[in-house]
């Protein structure tokens, strides 16, 4: 093994500063901006952009080398981890325009139909592919993009929505242009994702409610953002190691080069339904257990915040004046045993915080969207102008072990009716499959929960429409083909 390589699996095990990278002033800075400069972006810090598409891909393996030249080309202009972050400083001190960012990421399946399978990283999950592995998802539900082998997918993003749409032509008709070597797949279905925001300009998603919080985070200038103010106590700790994101690139060509797992699922939203069924379920608590009516906010309680982020396990208050300003990260379930927040709630199914020691060990870097486009604000209270279908997240998250982070979370925690006791439930808004599981709702925040029957179960507002496994390797790798 080369120092080099010794030294970076060292570093991978530690939070980096990818300031005191840039200043390469020490050998270990200058091998870590190396790094930076062959990993793409999107994955140690969010690309930021509130337009975005997705493009499947499926090469001809009987056309691999014009294939491997197309794969090339591209990767010439995938945005580097380093230029991300250089262009997001300027962006924020500057409000200089980033510009479009693109990333390309491989299946299993299409390492072998590059004619590289060398160079192919040894997860068993990546490799067999997400149709095969037991997340409890319907395949019969999942739309035609996904349903037979997909090998790329291409990530182009920019912040006006006419560009990205230019931009993302621009692309169809280059991969048009290889006369078969490389198909697109999801032709009819784009796969465009749009941010939404409230009125605050804080990111929601269709149900409403603010999204993209609880980040695992391994960069330390990250870390120092989510601070307390004013010396108050850190009550979770969002830092991780790079080693939880990033790991050596098998195909890549320096010493140092990085890539990422990264799991997409598309995720369509009932809104209508689950909104609809947010007010039936404050109505039965009131009818059957006597609760006061409006005492308690059931959307809160099985998302685990309000709309506006203010979790719910340190107050039953919207409006608490001790949660003004941003979206609090700082906060843990000590103290909570499923009276404030339930266990089944959302955010503490799927992140467990202090609920579980070894929790953040777990956690990926979510770096979804919302897609579909609609005319109401999800924030208005009605009911009657709720899109039924054709909305909701695109999911993607970056991650060092798919079994051990997005396949961990999803079986053990998400759909997993007896974490953290038994009886708990599936999580009510992502658990798969849908059907009554036993979720107890407060009935006195603090003091009383519902009973756990069968009609007081919330799920089945989320359907999985199709996804899969990739992995982001280092540009170098890319360009090498």
């Amino acid at each position: 093994m080369s120092t080099v390589l010794s030294n970076q699996l060292e570093w991978l095990s530690k939070p980096l500063s990818w300031t005191d990278a840039h200043s390469a002033a020490t050998p270990e800075a200058a091998a870590q901006l190396a790094m930076l400069n062959d990993l793409q972006g999107n994955i140690l810090d969010g690309h930021g952009r509130d337009h975005t598409s997705n493009l499947f891909l499926r090469f001809d393996p009987s056309k691999k080398s014009e294939a491997r030249a197309f794969v090339a080309r591209i990767g010439g202009t995938i945005v580097s981890a380093l230029d991300q972050l250089l262009k997001a400083r300027a962006y924020n001190e500057q409000k200089m325009d980033g510009g479009t960012f693109i990333a390309l990421m491989l299946t299993a399946k299409g390492y072998d139909a590059l004619g590289a399978p060398d160079a192919k990283p040894a997860d068993a999950a990546f490799n067999a592919g997400m149709k095969t592995r037991d997340l409890g998802d319907r395949l019969d539900e999942w739309e035609a993009p996904f349903a037979g082998e997909v090998h790329a997918m291409i990530l182009i993003a920019n912040d006006d929505a006419n560009v990205r749409n230019s931009d993302r032509d621009d692309m169809i008709a280059a991969i048009d242009a290889t006369g078969g070597t490389v198909t697109l797949l999801n032709r009819d279905h784009k796969e465009d994702g749009n941010a939404l925001r409230n009125k605050a300009g804080i990111g929601i998603e269709h149900f409403g409610y603010v999204d993209g919080r609880s980040q695992p985070l391994a960069l330390l200038e990250q870390v120092k953002k989510e601070l307390p103010a004013g010396g108050a106590k850190l009550m979770w700790d969002p830092t991780i190691p790079l080693a939880q994101l990033l790991l050596p690139c098998p195909g890549g060509k320096h010493d140092v080069s990085c890539g990422s797992y990264f799991v997409f699922r598309k995720l369509e939203q009932n809104v209508k339904g689950f909104k609809t069924r947010e007010e039936n379920l404050s109505r039965l608590l009131e009818t059957d257990y006597g609760r006061p009516a409006n005492s308690i906010d059931a959307g809160a309680a099985v998302v685990g915040r309000f709309e506006n982020g203010v979790p719910f396990t340190s107050t039953q208050d919207e409006d608490d004046p001790a949660f003004a300003g941003p979206v609090t990260n700082n906060f843990n379930f000590d103290g909570d045993a499923g009276l404030r927040c339930p266990f089944a709630a959302h955010i503490r199914k799927s992140n467990p915080r202090t609920d579980t020691p070894d929790s953040k060990t777990h956690l990926m870097a979510r770096r979804g969207i919302p897609f579909g486009t609609r005319s109401d604000d999800p924030n208005d209270d009605r009911l009657d102008n709720k899109p039924e279908g054709g909305v909701g997240l695109l999911f993607m998250a970056y991650q060092s072990d798919i079994g051990q982070q997005f396949e961990f979370a999803q079986q053990k925690w998400v759909n997993n009716a007896s974490f953290r006791h038994p009886g708990t439930g599936i999580d009510p808004v992502i658990g798969q499959p849908a059907k009554p599981s036993g979720q107890r709702w407060p009935v006195e925040w603090g003091a009383r929960l519902s009973d756990g029957k069968d009609d007081e179960s919330f799920a089945g507002f989320v359907t999985m429409r199709g996804g899969e496994y990739f992995f982001a390797p280092s540009i170098s790798f890319l360009k090498s083909l």
